[in-house]
C-alpha cells in the first residue's frame, strides 16, 4: 500500500511504495533527511478475542502478510502446494490427500460386486424361467435384481472412499498444523461445500460454491462461524468468464483469475483481494490482499480459498 510522508522542515507531502518504509530519504525541496515510516498493520481475525482472557489472539506469523505465493508441487498423487512470501521463503505446506489406496480399493470392491451382481441377476432369470417353464418371466426380475445389485455397489463404494480433506503445516515435517479445510459432503448436486478450522476444531469459516452460477461466471461465497457473509470470491470479469465458456483457456491467455469482493454499507462492492494464476508450465497463482485496508478479511480464510480455488475448480 502506497505511504505518504511529509517532510517536517518544508511540509511537502510525497506519496511512495512500501518498499521505501523503514529508510531514510532527502527531501528534494529543502534537502531535509528523514525516514519513511514503517506502516503499522494489525491483519484481521475472525476469532478478535480470547473468550477466558479477553486478549486478542495473534495469528501464526505466516499469515501476517498481504502477499503469498502459492506453487503446486508436480509429480505428486496427493495434491501438494508450498506457498511462500513475496521474498520465495517458504512459509506453508499444503497437503490434500489423495487416499490413493482407499479409493483403488473402493473401485476394485465396486468391480467385484458389479460382476457378482450381474451373475446373480442372470442366474435368477434363467432359474426362474425355467421353474415357471415362461422364458418371458425371467427377463424382467433378472433386470430387477441387476439394478438392485448396482445401486447397493454405488452405495457401499460411495461409503468406502473418503473425503479429501486440505491440511496447513507449517513446514514439510508437518510437525505444527496451523489450519484445516474439511469437505463438508462426499456427494452434493446443486452445492459443494467446506468448513475452514484451526487444528483445535475451532470453525473460522464456512466456504459455499454454487455448481449452477458456473455456468456464466465462478463464484465462491464465505460466511463466519454463524453464516454471516464475510466475502465472494468471483471471476475478475464476466466477458472473460463467457470466453472462457466457449473458448477454453486458450493455453494460458485466458487463464481463470478471481477477485474478493465485500459488500459495504451503502450497498456498494469493494475489492479487497484478487487471486491470479501466472502465466507458468506448472500451477503458480499470487494471492494479492493489499487492497484489505484497514484488513477485515482473516488471511488465514483468504488462502484456505485460494488452495479450493486451485483444487476446486481443477484449474
Amino acid at each position: 500500500m502506497p505511504i505518504t510522508v511529509t517532510c517536517s522542515d518544508c511540509e511537502r507531502s510525497y506519496t511512495l511504495k512500501d518498499e521505501f518504509a523503514g529508510k531514510k530519504l532527502r527531501c528534494p525541496d529543502c534537502d531535509n533527511v528523514m525516514v519513511v515510516p514503517i506502516e503499522e498493520v494489525v491483519y484481521a481475525s475472525a476469532e478478535p478475542f480470547d473468550e477466558e482472557g479477553g486478549e486478542r489472539i495473534a495469528l501464526h506469523p505466516a499469515f501476517q502478510r498481504d502477499r503469498f505465493l502459492m506453487r503446486q508441487k508436480v509429480m505428486a498423487i496427493s495434491s501438494k502446494y508450498v506457498i511462500s512470501d513475496e521474498s520465495k521463503r517458504p512459509i506453508l505446506y499444503v497437503e490434500r490427500p489423495a487416499h490413493l489406496l482407499r479409493q483403488i480399493g473402493a473401485a476394485l470392491i465396486a468391480a467385484i460386486l458389479l460382476i457378482v451382481s450381474a451373475a446373480l441377476a442372470a442366474a435368477c432369470a434363467i432359474g426362474l424361467a425355467q421353474a415357471t417353464g415362461v422364458r418371458w418371466v425371467g427377463g424382467p426380475v433378472g433386470i430387477l435384481v441387476g439394478i438392485i445389485g448396482a445401486i447397493l455397489t454405488f452405495v457401499l463404494a460411495f461409503r468406502i472412499t473418503p473425503k479429501r480433506h486440505i491440511h496447513f503445516y507449517s513446514d514439510e515435517t508437518k510437525a505444527e498444523p496451523l489450519l484445516d479445510v474439511l469437505q463438508d459432503h462426499k456427494f452434493e448436486v446443486f452445492t459443494t461445500t467446506f468448513t475452514v478450522q484451526r487444528p483445535d476444531a475451532r470453525i473460522l469459516a464456512r466456504v459455499r460454491k454454487n455448481q449452477l452460477s458456473n455456468i456464466f461466471r465462478k463464484k465462491w461465497s464465505v460466511s463466519d462461524a454463524d453464516g454471516r457473509p464475510l466475502f465472494i470470491a468471483r471471476e475478475d470479469s464476466l466477458i472473460l468468464s463467457l470466453l472462457r465458456r466457449f473458448l477454453g483457456p486458450l493455453f494460458g491467455a485466458l487463464r481463470t483469475n478471481f477477485i474478493f469482493v465485500v459488500q459495504t454499507p451503502d450497498g456498494n462492492e469493494q475489492v479487497r483481494g484478487e487471486f491470479n494464476r501466472k502465466f507458468t508450465l506448472v500451477d503458480s497463482y499470487v494471492l494479492d490482499m493489499s487492497r484489505d485496508r484497514p484488513p477485515q478479511l482473516d488471511r488465514r480464510i483468504g488462502i484456505a480459498l485460494g488452495v479450493l480455488l486451485d483444487t476446486g475448480e481443477r484449474r
